[in-house]
């Protein structure tokens, strides 16, 4: 008689402690997620890049291959915002940041670092390869539209900065090589690469 409903209380106590620890962990999950991707574009946000940089550097050391990155920049953003508003552009950064998706390839490291700032992990590829894929994506970029109503149509370029780990420096090192090339193709004239 007394056992009995002591057994039937600690069952669904336990019932309810596994229910809650399912819970939180799927909030947890779901948090790291949130923690590591971007909420506009639903890409890898920096932290994330940063991250797997880090790890691409570290496995590519021991396998002597090269690793590229780019970072990428739409020209004359700041432009669209104030004569558009913001909400177009937020759809700018989301159509550029579907267009990455399309033109990099799946084991690709693709993350928007700030604002209009996009960066991409290359492994396995040398300077001339990750220069045509910047190419590809340049132009794929200056061939987007948005059509903004009935009367207006958008267009858009970008500059990309590239350059190839040499094996020695940290990834913020690379990581400021490439954003001088940036640099280096917004001065040029823009909608350029530069390695």
């Amino acid at each position: 008689f007394f056992i009995y409903p002591l057994i039937r209380i600690h069952v669904n106590e336990e019932s309810k402690l596994r229910a809650m620890t399912a819970s939180l962990s799927a909030r947890s999950q779901s948090m790291e997620r949130a923690a590591l991707t971007d909420g506009l574009t639903g890409m890898q946000n920096r932290r994330y890049f940063d991250d797997a940089l880090a790890q691409y550097m570290e496995e590519f050391s021991r396998i002597e291959r090269p690793l590229g990155i780019m970072l990428l920049d739409i020209d004359h953003f700041k432009s669209i915002n104030d004569t558009h508003g913001h909400d177009v552009g937020d759809e700018v950064i989301k159509g550029l940041a579907n267009t990455i998706r399309d033109y990099t390839r799946h084991h690709d490291i693709a993350a928007r670092v700030g604002g209009e700032e996009f960066a991409v992990v290359a492994p396995n590829v040398g300077i001339a390869e990750l220069e045509k894929m910047a190419n590809r994506l340049r132009l794929a970029v200056s061939n987007l539209v948005f059509n903004l109503g009935d009367t207006v149509r958008l267009k858009i370029t970008i500059s990309v900065g590239i350059a190839i780990w040499d094996g020695e420096e940290t990834g913020a090192k690379l990581y400021k090589r490439a954003d001088g090339n940036l640099y280096n193709a917004k001065r040029g004239g823009r909608n350029k690469v530069c390695a």
